[in-house]
């Protein structure tokens, strides 16, 4: 019992500093043709992010800052991969074309769900073990 209390303890300690990260991943939303949106998984943007532009042979062919909304003009005809970076560690890229690179939260907390009961079945497959063991030691 002492096992699976100490488990739930040790995946809980887990759980409770992922919210911290949860706010901050970036990620490049496309908006429309020649435009994509910026921004942390909370909405919001920093003014210091750069995005760089590179064409299909990996030649950088344009380099900016996000507008005062978070959005970012490129030319769609030559532009094949996005890279954005906010000058403090966070980095995404995109690939032009696809939907959207970063995963949303509803999938980031569908795996958290699955981490979870993971780790109940294996605290359940211990829990009926040592009952086993109990059980053959009294017999």
């Amino acid at each position: 019992m002492r096992a699976i209390f100490r488990l739930c303890l040790l995946v809980l300690f887990f759980f409770s500093q992922v919210d911290q990260v949860f706010a901050h991943k970036m990620f490049i939303e496309p908006v429309k043709e020649g435009t994509v949106k910026v921004q942390y998984e909370d909405g919001s943007f920093s003014k210091r992010t750069v995005v760089y532009v590179y064409d299909e042979k990996g030649n950088e062919i344009q380099k900016g800052a996000l507008d005062d909304k978070g959005y970012f003009y490129f030319d769609p005809l030559q532009a094949k991969v996005l890279n954005a970076s906010d000058g403090i560690g966070h980095y995404t890229e995109w690939q032009v074309g696809e939907t959207m690179n970063g995963k949303s939260l509803y999938s980031r907390w569908a795996s958290a769900i699955v981490v979870l009961l993971c780790c109940l079945v294996i605290a359940l497959l211990f829990s009926s073990r040592s009952k086993k063991k109990k059980q053959h030691h009294l017999a």
